[in-house]
């Protein structure tokens, strides 16, 4: 498998301009970025294809969401509202599970909330694998050179049809990602990190 994702990686960096500076990068480096590009190539697609409502982090939003609605109704219908004395019998001991469950899903949601607003969770997962590729080429050359990764990226030819990704689409995404969400852009830049030392 190693030698088959060198030969796509060289394939992909032959059909970019002899001068792009992406090409002075050496054989590990070069594998490394073809997988990040095609993680963000593949992501994309997949969000695209299935949805924000089908995201597994959405999910975990909308569930925080619902748990405090549960734990509203559960206050005003079940231990406040005109059974809560017939059901007493059967509900004493857990009065405190409402304002729980609220609490709980404030401490989740605002964890969660540090991964995107809601809806918009997968797309800055998805940024994510795009902005390490472009800091690791910054870590590498000295520069993002976001033109020059864009044109490899449309090289690697995985992507959909409908997105047609450019430098100043890449710089945007990675100045966005740094600027409303720091957790997500700290942990793209650590990974770029790491695969510079490695």
């Amino acid at each position: 498998m190693a030698d088959r994702i060198k030969d796509w990686a060289a394939k992909a960096f032959q059909e970019i301009h002899p001068n792009n500076p992406l090409n002075k990068l050496n054989d590990s480096d070069r594998k490394a970025l073809w997988a990040l590009l095609m993680v963000y190539g593949s992501s994309s697609t997949l969000r695209r294809k299935r949805g924000a409502a089908n995201d597994p982090v959405e999910r975990l939003s909308r569930i925080m969401a619902d748990a405090a609605k549960l734990g509203a109704e559960l206050k005003s219908d079940v231990f406040g509202g005109p059974f809560s004395e017939p059901l007493r019998p059967f509900t004493a001991g857990f009065e405190d599970i409402p304002l729980r469950l609220v609490g709980f899903s404030k401490r989740l949601g605002k964890v969660l909330d540090l991964l995107g607003k809601r809806g918009h969770k997968a797309k800055i997962h998805t940024a994510q694998s795009l902005v390490q590729a472009s800091e690791f080429v910054r870590l590498k050359t000295g520069q993002h050179y976001d033109e020059h990764l864009a044109e490899l990226f449309q090289a690697i030819g995985k992507r959909s049809a409908a997105e047609d990704l450019t430098g100043d689409a890449i710089r945007k995404k990675r100045e966005y990602l740094k600027k409303h969400y720091p957790l997500p852009y700290a942990a793209a830049l650590r990974w770029a990190k790491r695969g510079h030392e490695g």
